[in-house]
């Protein structure tokens, strides 16, 4: 099976661990997190700017946490698993080469490219791409996101022209797809199968691109179970839309419709790890963690799953 046919169903993102008041990176819990996901059925692992916390290391640390992560994943010896690592948040083209290269050198079977600051055209931010892709030769997964207008600042989509653009260059095997736009997602879907599509964004969306050919999503609770995301995508394939539901309201809803609602995404995701004592939810400044009230409440809503974890055991 080729890399491109082995991106389909969860696509689990690598979430970094801190110590030290979050001076330091828990390398040690990084890899028993990746461990135990994989444990539980993960094949395909993705470091990116936000939910790995790039936006918070020096380039040094990024090239280490990448180092650290691939290593971790191939020394599983599984050929089902992909190891997909990122390039820092918003910087030149050659430092984008530097980080690819380095993900090829130590044995990333992708890299994730994101650029979000300035579109002025479609030409710079596609020559942006096809430049590092040329450049080194590594499949290539496109984040994209919404921009800041070159001309006004003003936050905007990609242009559908832009996105088809990408068909141009064989390096590009995948986008995830995060402008959490419907007309957008849709727009994006119709590269498939030339490029696999990974949308960002909690499973009761994810399934209203179904009728659009969506085979690949980010995942969200099975942060906390990679048997949660196995068993989604056994029922999508079977096309068991009773079981798709009940997983989310058992499983998703109570986490999202709770915690996530009211603190955030980034801040209750560690929260809830946390829970499994794999390791602390403490962050880097500037980015905040929970207070112990605001945990306690986290860690209501993690015995609620856990009890539901019995429809899928």
């Amino acid at each position: 099976m080729s890399l491109k046919d082995k991106i389909k169903g969860p696509v689990y993102s690598i979430i970094t661990p801190f110590k030290n008041n979050g001076k330091d990176i828990d390398y040690e819990s990084l890899e028993n997190y990746i461990q135990y996901m994989y444990d539980g059925g993960a094949k395909i692992f993705y470091a990116m700017a936000f939910n790995t916390r790039y936006l918070l290391m020096s380039e040094e640390e990024i090239y280490n946490v990448n180092e650290c992560v691939i290593k971790k994943v191939k020394s599983f010896n599984d050929d089902e698993t992909i190891i997909i690592v990122g390039d820092p948040l918003d910087c030149s083209t050659e430092t984008s080469i530097k980080f690819a290269q380095h993900a090829k050198d130590h044995g990333a079977d992708m890299i994730s490219l994101i650029y979000r600051a300035y579109l002025f055209f479609d030409d710079h931010v596609f020559n942006h791409y096809n430049t590092i892709a040329n450049s080194v030769n590594i499949p290539i997964l496109v984040h994209e996101m919404p921009f800041l207008s070159g001309m006004n600042g003003k936050q905007m989509d990609w242009p559908f022209s832009l996105i088809k653009k990408l068909k141009e260059n064989p390096y590009i095997v995948a986008i995830k797809e995060d402008a959490k736009n419907f007309e957008i997602t849709k727009q994006v879907l119709s590269l498939e199968p030339d490029i696999k599509v990974v949308i960002a964004g909690v499973k009761k969306k994810f399934i209203e691109f179904k009728p659009f050919g969506a085979r690949a999503y980010l995942n969200g609770i099975s942060l906390i179970d990679a048997r949660i995301g196995e068993e989604f995508w056994k029922r999508w394939e079977a096309n068991d839309m009773d079981r798709i539901q009940e997983i989310i309201e058992k499983l998703e809803d109570p986490f999202f419709d709770t915690v996530v609602k009211k603190y955030g995404w980034h801040r209750c995701n560690k929260a809830l790890i946390q829970c499994l004592g794999i390791f602390h939810r403490r962050d880097r400044m500037p980015m905040p963690h929970l207070n112990e009230e605001e945990f306690k409440e986290v860690q209501n809503v993690f015995k609620t799953i856990q009890e539901n974890l019995k429809i899928i055991n």
